[in-house]
């Protein structure tokens, strides 16, 4: 009979691993350690705060607490405040997603605003502040009177004749013209400078104040002159030749200054 002598070192790694296996199939945790690693950990306390934040961030973008219930209208007064609130329906939306620069939008396109701000207040209050173009001057094209401002806009047409004291602009090119169009804003400041100044500091009152395509901002008087002025650039000096030649007395029925040299006429049939 043979003798087989035993490998200890292989039955000793062998009884080790079974050892191993055993003790780690036995041992699973208990709810309770795996409750106070979770605590000790912050991963519970990370979910749970989580899920409330999804609850809050549902409630804040969906509930009717926060939705605008409340527009108010400032500082309108050609425009009614409701003709208003209807070119930009607030009223019902998440005050979260309202765009302010978009919802606006619609109010900029209007002939009569000059400038609006939409500011919302929490938690369902937007308030809309209106700056409305003012009727400065009249534009008379084609026969029809426009309303401008000052920066040149054109509002709208003029319901009523202008007043006696209104400045009225005639475009003899009768350009066509429409509300929110700006028209030339040089011969509208200049028209405005010529109404002060020329009765003011060179006595003459004019009769008429004119623009033309080709030859700018003109004057005519009641004697029948016609002063051409063009654009604003050099005022003081044609003002200047002006004065002279009225303080003169230099008899003209044409008298145009914008060369640098003023070219005048004297025709008896009033033509230039």
């Amino acid at each position: 009979m043979e003798y087989n002598p035993p490998d200890t070192r292989k039955r000793i790694a062998a009884r080790r691993r079974r050892l191993s296996q055993q003790s780690t199939a036995a041992v699973v945790p208990g709810w309770r350690w795996r409750l106070y690693d979770g605590l000790r950990s912050g991963r519970i306390v990370s979910g749970i705060l989580f899920v409330m934040s999804c609850i809050l961030l549902f409630y804040v973008l969906f509930s009717d607490r926060f939705r605008v219930q409340t527009v108010e209208v400032v500082g309108a007064e050609l425009l009614s405040p409701e003709r208003i609130v209807a070119a930009v329906p607030l009223r019902g939306l998440p005050i979260w997603l309202i765009d302010e620069q978009q919802t606006i939008a619609p109010l900029l396109r209007s002939p009569f605003v000059e400038r609006a701000e939409l500011t919302l207040s929490l938690p369902d209050r937007a308030r809309i502040v209106i700056v409305e173009r003012q009727p400065a001057m009249y534009w008379r094209s084609n026969g029809i009177d426009y309303l401008v401002d000052r920066q040149g806009y054109v509002i709208e047409a003029a319901t009523t004749p202008p007043p006696a004291d209104a400045l009225v602009i005639v475009d003899t090119s009768n350009l066509p013209v429409e509300p929110n169009m700006r028209l030339d804003s040089d011969a509208i400041m200049l028209a405005r400078e010529l109404a002060w100044i020329l009765p003011h500091d060179i006595g003459l009152e004019p009769a008429q104040i004119g623009w033309d395509f080709g030859l700018g901002v003109f004057v005519r008087t009641a004697q029948d002159q016609m002063i051409v002025f063009g654009r604003s650039e050099h005022l003081k000096r044609k003002l200047t030749i002006l004065a002279y030649l009225l303080t003169d007395g230099t008899a003209f029925t044409y008298l145009d200054l914008r060369p640098v040299n003023p070219f005048y006429q004297n025709r008896t049939d009033g033509r230039p």
